[in-house]
């Protein structure tokens, strides 16, 4: 809904501007139709901030479950500093997205991240329960004709994504040991 609110208020602001200067009293200039490309072309959403990570000190690989029926897997390997989430990575449909940096900024309920276009967006956690919460969304940033007009707009690749638990508690198994020696040593 804000994004939409960041197309309709402007497009409402320019109409009211050109209505107005199209209802003035003086006849003596002639109107001239704004060019095309002022037309055809909207502003770029904007550039979400992100935090600098320049390193990390542990990671924790989530999988969830995506679309419709939930039958799209998606696989998250996130970078912590201390208990906080500070770097995402996404798998999906066998690409890797690259290093996506934690947004600045996203509010209580949900950890955004962005890079190169890119964004996941997934439900707030830490360290100790990213592994139990849900995700929720990957977006990519691409040109595209909205009602005839080119944009530049941050496209749903997949949604309503829903932690896998099965296959997130097998992804952080820890190694199994080596078996200790029963029986004797071969001399």
């Amino acid at each position: 809904m804000k994004s939409n609110l960041k197309l309709i208020v402007p497009a409402v602001l320019i109409a009211t501007a050109l209505s107005a200067c199209g209802s003035s009293g003086s006849k003596s200039k002639p109107e001239t139709a704004p060019t095309p490309t002022a037309q055809q072309s909207a502003p770029a959403p904007e550039t979400p901030k992100t935090m600098e990570v320049n390193n990390i000190e542990r990671t924790k690989e989530v999988a969830y479950k995506c679309g419709p029926n939930g039958t799209d897997p998606l696989n998250v390997m996130y970078g912590f500093q201390g208990d906080e989430p500070v770097i995402a990575q996404v798998k999906y449909q066998g690409q890797l997205t690259p290093g996506l940096a934690r947004i600045i900024g996203t509010g209580n309920d949900v950890n955004g991240f962005w890079g190169e276009g890119v964004a996941w967006i997934a439900n707030r956690a830490n360290y100790a329960n990213i592994d139990k919460v849900d995700g929720n969304m990957l977006t990519i940033r691409q040109q595209t004709v909205v009602n005839g007009k080119n944009q530049v707009v941050d496209n749903i690749i997949t949604k309503s994504c829903v932690l896998d638990q099965a296959t997130t508690a097998q992804l952080n198994k820890a190694p199994a040991k080596p078996a200790k020696g029963k029986g004797k040593a071969k001399k």
